[in-house]
């Protein structure tokens, strides 16, 4: 029998609410953990399978591929499926795969696997949003956004920490199996929490788009992925490559033509949304990049274990919780472009410093500047919202958001994979012995301070004002 939230908030009463609240962080941060524990365990996955960092950044890229092109999908799954069937199938289709990545016997075995769970993660995760503003909408709407957010920032807190210590203790399968319990809870807990109301009716998804989308993504991750290992002119680099601009186009003019595209390009004709989609290429770099690398340098330079790399992220976790509260304070009395220029240069400040840092700092000072960067990331995340949806329309809103978070993703996925060939192409460069590789990690904490800085240009243009 279809229930819809209102027949749900009867049944359960007054505390509804607060328990399909609760639903949805268990679900979110089981996501998270799967999403940023990984970054821990890449050097012990690199030592059991011999591989590189091209190869092994795909296990972070292509989550992250999948998952920007799966959050084109959650409005139509939500709406055709329902929420409940979009998250049961989602989160089940997720936890088979943490469970045949532990009998896993290749790389690609592996990466296969998480391209699977990224674009499960993409599909799912929106749907939280939407149920939250669709069940207080009579009230309690910020608190329980507040609530929401801060368990979703405990998520990125604890999963290098607790993945860590499993890595040290149980092997790389630990991050695997670490989000299967809070998995199989929110399976559980949404046969009776989440509405199972569809419609029918819903218009089917362009596929043919969604086809464009995906190829355009994975082809041109993959010809940096082999520049890095066989440089520009190998045909294993220029073919995706071609392949990947060939796509890109087709997507673009089948989105323009399109009555229900799933990307609504007609949002980027607002000159505060292009600059703020800029700022939010960047900041997805700087989020998704700096998790990656700041774990990948503690264990390859300084030496450290997966359970120290972790505890060292610890307090970054807690000080972006604090500095989002504070940036959402302060983008209801600041412009949201005064706000982003402070972001940047305070993230750009802890790339330089992380750069300036000699090997074997001190775990302090090292974990001080990740806390910086992370203040600096709090800043951007409310202004970014508040810069890039001000100038739209009542009737965009929902597509503005989705498509800055879109943009976001995006950005994180082709982040990690700059950062990675910068990364190799610098150690090579310099030789290829371990102080070529410092050096190298040297000068990429320089290359993303750099960007970061570039993007004050279009932050400062982000003005509340429409077309």
């Amino acid at each position: 029998m279809m229930q819809d939230l209102e027949a749900l908030h009867t049944r359960f009463g007054p505390r509804y609410p607060q328990l399909l609240l609760g639903l949805l962080m268990v679900g979110s941060m089981a996501m998270i953990l799967a999403s940023t524990s990984i970054n821990v365990a890449l050097p012990a996955i690199m030592a059991d399978f011999a591989i590189g960092r091209p190869l092994a950044q795909w296990l972070a890229t292509g989550f992250l591929a999948a998952m920007t092109a799966g959050l084109l999908l959650a409005a139509w799954a939500q709406s055709r499926l329902g929420a409940r069937r979009t998250v049961q199938v989602g989160l089940l289709v997720f936890t088979l795969c943490s469970l045949l990545a532990l009998a896993a016997t290749s790389a690609w075995e592996l990466i296969a696997l998480r391209i699977v769970q990224g674009a499960c993660a993409g599909i799912i995760q929106p749907l939280a949003m939407v149920l939250i503003f669709r069940i207080f909408a009579e009230g309690g709407r910020g608190m329980a956004l507040g609530i929401y957010g801060l368990g979703v920032m405990i998520a990125p807190t604890l999963g290098p920490t607790i993945g860590g210590y499993l890595i040290d203790h149980f092997g790389w399968e630990a991050v695997f199996w670490l989000p299967l319990p809070m998995c199989l809870l929110a399976a559980l807990g949404a046969q009776w929490l989440m509405p199972s109301d569809r419609d029918r009716r819903t218009p089917g998804v362009d596929l043919v788009a969604f086809l464009y989308l995906g190829v355009a993504l994975f082809a041109l991750l993959g010809a940096l992925a082999e520049a890095q290992r066989f440089g520009w002119l190998a045909p294993s680099c220029w073919i995706p490559g071609l392949l990947g601009v060939l796509a890109t186009l087709a997507f673009v003019l089948r989105s323009r033509a399109s009555e229900r595209p799933l990307l609504p390009l007609s949002l980027w004709r607002h000159a505060a949304f292009r600059k703020a989609s800029g700022v939010a290429l960047v900041l997805g770099l700087g989020l998704y990049g700096s998790t990656y690398l700041i774990p990948l340098f503690l264990q390859t330079v300084e030496g450290y274990s997966a359970g120290r790399a972790g505890l060292l992220l610890l307090p970054t976790g807690v000080v972006l919780g604090l500095a989002s509260f504070i940036g959402g304070w302060l983008s209801d009395k600041l412009s949201a472009a005064l706000l982003l220029v402070a972001g940047l240069l305070v993230f750009a400040a802890s790339s330089l410093g992380l750069g300036l840092v000699e090997s074997g700092a001190s775990f302090v000072l090292l974990c001080f500047w990740a806390c910086v960067g992370r203040l600096g990331l709090g800043l951007l995340l409310p202004a970014l919202s508040t810069g890039s949806l001000d100038v739209l329309s009542a009737e965009e809103l929902a597509l503005g958001a989705g498509a800055i978070t879109f943009v976001r993703q995006l950005g994180g996925a082709f982040g990690v994979n700059l950062v990675t060939f910068f990364l190799e192409w610098r150690h090579h460069a310099g030789g290829g012995d371990a102080l070529a590789e410092a050096l190298a990690f040297q000068q990429t904490f320089w290359l993303v301070a750099g960007l970061f800085l570039l993007a004050l240009w279009p932050a400062w243009g982000v003005k509340a004002t429409k077309g």
